[in-house]
């Protein structure tokens, strides 16, 4: 992961932020299908978009994070998904909210 100070979360300028207050780059979350179980490649800055839609700080997020998709091109026709965001634990019950 690059820096803090040049993380970008959809500013035009970088974000300055100390170390320990960094968060994960949306960018770089494992997205996959909910229904056929295959990786889902979106295009950049839609993984910022949709989370910043959802409210979520990118703050709040770290490498056990990954977004679950509805459905994908390889397993329907559809053209629009939903997509929940999970927090994958050892042991624990999984955390998850909806984006």
């Amino acid at each position: 992961m690059r820096p803090c100070e040049e993380i970008i979360y959809g500013q035009s300028s970088p974000v300055k932020r100390s170390p320990a207050l960094c968060g994960h780059d949306p960018e770089l979350l494992y997205v996959e299908c909910g229904s056929c179980g295959a990786p889902v490649m979106w295009g950049e800055g839609r993984a910022t978009r949709i989370l910043a839609q959802a409210g979520i700080d990118p703050l709040e997020l770290d490498s056990s994070c990954l977004l679950v998709t509805d459905a994908c091109p390889m397993c329907s026709n559809r053209t629009h998904y939903s997509v929940q965001i999970f927090r994958v634990s050892n042991g624990n019950p999984p955390q998850f909210g909806t984006a």
